[in-house]
């Protein structure tokens, strides 16, 4: 499969994944919010949890990617390992955020890149009911330039959908919890909890994130990401004080078919697995914060279409 065929399954990918997060505590011990440890079961532990987002105002996370993935058609198999390292700012009283991210994507067979790993960088804002994004996919018809995409309307209504901390929360809100025992992250102490979430609901809130509703419902009516997802694992890592959220780890395999994607019967079938390994960590809450649109992404062109995987034709129009 040649690399401009790979480049237009990771563009797809990146739009799919994105992506893209009863027990009790034995020891008697009373943090600096005043709460015995002893009597926190899970049910009251993601109460307050869900509770303190509200004194959420700025925060910042890094994030840490790692994707295996597969891709089988009728002749072959191919496959690669993405790396991806990004970092975050939100405001979330001015609904506005800024992501950099850094992504290498290797294949162990040397003749689909001859040139070395494919090296791909975003920078993105997220402000004025609009993602500004300036991308380098290795991609050929989409030169590194700022782009953006207006968001739909009803967008401000839904801001909470494009907010990490907000996402975690909501992923909190759908699942069971249980407690699994206490650790440090970044030297404050934390409860360590397992997510398990209703999957029905898991679905609804992905199609929620980033837009992803329109963009999937472009390619497919009945588009259900939630079926896509074959295992997942999820632990969060809790500061006792404040009820923060510290760190995530999510576990996830995605099986994605070309039949999945809406693709013009003209293009080859394919399933694609993605084995992805997810770690967000948060820090720096309610600390002032400054973001502003780059002076160059003020005249930011509209996004364009996705080249085809191999005849270099548009997908679909986000």
């Amino acid at each position: 499969m040649k690399s401009k065929n790979i480049a237009g399954l990771i563009a797809i990918t990146a739009i799919v994944v994105v992506i893209m997060l009863s027990g009790c505590m034995n020891k008697e011990q009373t943090n600096t919010a005043g709460i015995k440890e002893e009597l926190l079961n899970s049910a009251e532990i993601k109460e307050m949890i869900l509770a303190s987002v509200e004194k959420i105002d700025t925060y910042k996370f890094d994030m840490d990617l790692t994707q295996e993935t597969l891709i089988s058609n009728e002749t072959d198999e191919t496959e690669m390992t993405t790396v991806s390292t990004g970092k975050a700012v939100v405001d979330a009283t001015n609904k506005i955020m800024s992501l950099e991210m850094t992504s290498s994507i290797e294949t162990p067979d040397k003749a689909e890149m001859p040139d070395g790993p494919m090296e791909m960088t975003m920078e993105m804002y997220l402000m004025d009911n609009a993602m500004y994004m300036k991308m380098d996919m290795g991609i050929p018809g989409i030169p590194m330039q700022w782009r953006k995409i207006d968001m739909p309307e009803g967008y401000e209504d839904s801001w909470d959908s494009q907010n990490q901390m907000e996402q975690q929360i909501e992923l909190l809100r759908i699942s069971e919890v249980d407690i699994l025992k206490a650790e440090t992250v970044n030297g404050v102490d934390c409860y360590v909890l397992k997510i398990t979430p209703d999957m029905d609901k898991y679905s609804e809130l992905l199609m929620k994130q980033g837009g992803m509703s329109g963009l999937m419902q472009d390619m497919q009516e009945d588009f259900d990401v939630g079926k896509l997802i074959k295992d997942m694992s999820i632990t969060q890592w809790i500061a006792k004080d404040t009820l923060f959220p510290m760190k995530t780890e999510m576990q996830m395999k995605m099986v994605i078919s070309s039949e999945d994607l809406n693709l013009p019967d003209t293009e080859e079938t394919f399933t694609m697995t993605l084995d992805q390994s997810t770690t967000l960590v948060f820090y720096d809450y309610n600390k002032p914060v400054n973001l502003e649109l780059p002076e160059d992404a003020k005249n930011a062109g509209a996004f364009p279409m996705l080249p085809a995987m191999t005849e270099g034709e548009p997908l679909a129009t986000p």
